[in-house]
């Protein structure tokens, strides 16, 4: 293993917890100092004598790199807060590696180093969430190096990395053979992990899996991904999808789950690895945000920018579905904005609905003008959910058996209006029947839970 470097690097890569100031970032890769291990070289060999780290000599790490309190040269006394999670160290193929086939800037990661070591936040990754979240959780008070102390266990692999931008791009890696259906690599990838960590550790058989929690952020959640995981697992999703007898929604021919597949590597259709299973368990899994940075809505008044007039009644700004199959969005989209062509809603009502053809520039601040904005799928999950209420404006959830975000713990017509897909049409009349006060108690009620 290499020792301590101290020469300053022109650009520094993205690595997990930067090597947590104990290692070097190759491509995604952290190749630990001497005495460390652990994919984000966190752990000591005990006995060993604790040096410096690199924070010392490179103060532009200080931002990224934090060390839990099992990774502290003395513990604390006190007894520590539960829950306590374990985070696995999986073989990197399943995430490290993956960092090392971007392909461009914002792709896999929720930040970068640019020029003199700057940090760049994405502003366009969605899937960055994936490294985001376990970066956060192995800085977190709550990880313990003891999985036998551990109430709950965290699986981190990167299945939207592998998604996107890596297939269709780059050729290899593949999971089961090559094929175009990414969802099927995905899944297959998953079960690898899940057999990897059965064959490996013994805490999956403990529990049969229920204290694991895996995040499954891509466009149809885990509506694609194994059932000896999704029955058994805590699932965190962007998709609250509650119907059983599901099929896929996108309009992205490479995610249709629902499309079989053999090969001569996987002889069996893939899709028994999901069949008869369930995209989103309410009683175990949650709906969680999507990756949303600050600049995303640097005009809302939550965020301390000057408040707007509340001028316009309803927005959406985004794909309407000119292009695309009649199925994305399950035609909700589509519909919403022909009735608004049609109707005349934006003269009539200031109903605004289309796309950058349709409407002006600054979405932020549109969303800082509106009293409500609509929440709908796109080719699975959408983040709209997040942009109406980091913008204080009220929601309007239009999906069936759809769980919005954090749906099962927070009581979200308390501060939203729900209307049922068949109710469309009647948009204009349902909102302008909610008298402005009770609009007024919805927003002053998003002002409780916003920073969730």
């Amino acid at each position: 293993m290499a020792g301590p470097s101290h020469s300053a690097p022109a650009c520094l890569q993205t690595c997990m917890n930067q090597c947590s100031g104990h290692g070097e970032c190759v491509v995604g890769f952290c190749k630990c100092h001497d005495g460390w291990y652990g994919t984000d070289c966190a752990r000591k060999i005990a006995g060993a004598p604790m040096e410096p780290s690199l924070l010392e000599s490179r103060p532009w790490l200080r931002q990224h790199v934090g060390l839990p309190l099992e990774a502290q040269p003395q513990l604390p006394s006190t007894p520590r807060k539960r829950p306590l999670i374990y985070i696995y160290d999986l073989p990197p193929a399943y995430n490290a590696r993956m960092l090392q086939y971007r392909v461009y800037g914002p792709a896999c990661v929720w930040r970068k180093y640019g020029p003199d070591n700057h940090t760049l936040t994405q502003d366009s990754n969605g899937y960055g969430v994936e490294p985001y979240f376990w970066e956060a959780l192995s800085q977190s008070q709550y990880r313990t190096f003891n999985p036998e102390e551990a109430d709950f266990f965290y699986v981190p692999l990167f299945i939207s990395c592998w998604m996107h931008p890596i297939y269709a791009v780059a050729d290899y890696p593949w999971w089961h053979g090559p094929s175009q259906l990414r969802v099927h690599h995905a899944s297959n990838m998953m079960l690898e992990v899940q057999q990897w960590l059965q064959k490996t550790h013994p805490w999956w058989d403990r529990r049969g899996g229920r204290d694991h929690v895996w995040l499954t952020p891509h466009d149809e959640g885990a509506c694609w991904a194994p059932r000896v995981i999704t029955d058994n697992s805590i699932i965190l999703t962007h998709w609250g999808r509650l119907d059983a007898n599901h099929t896929s929604n996108t309009g992205y021919r490479a995610d249709n789950y629902s499309k079989s597949l053999r090969n001569a590597w996987q002889k069996v259709d893939w899709r028994w690895n999901w069949k008869g299973g369930r995209c989103y368990h309410p009683d175990k899994d949650l709906v969680i945000p999507s990756w949303k940075p600050p600049l995303h809505f640097k005009a809302s008044p939550l965020m301390g920018a000057l408040p707007l007039e509340r001028d316009v009644l309803f927005y959406f700004k985004g794909e309407v579905g000119r292009t695309r199959q009649k199925w994305y969005s399950r035609g909700i989209r589509q519909k919403l904005y022909k009735l608004s062509i049609k109707k005349q809603w934006r003269k009539r009502y200031t109903i605004m609905i289309g796309d950058r053809n349709d409407l002006p520039p600054g979405y932020s601040e549109w969303l800082a003008r509106s009293k409500y904005c609509l929440v709908a799928p796109g080719d699975g999950y959408s983040g709209r959910m997040e942009d109406a209420i980091l913008h204080g404006c009220v929601p309007v959830i239009i999906m069936d058996q759809v769980h919005a975000v954090f749906e099962t713990i927070l009581d979200v017509d308390q501060f939203a209006v729900h209307i049922t897909e068949a109710q469309m049409a009647q948009l204009p009349t349902i909102l302008l029947s909610i008298p402005d006060d009770k609009w007024q108690l919805m927003q002053r009620r998003i002002t409780r839970i916003w920073h969730r």
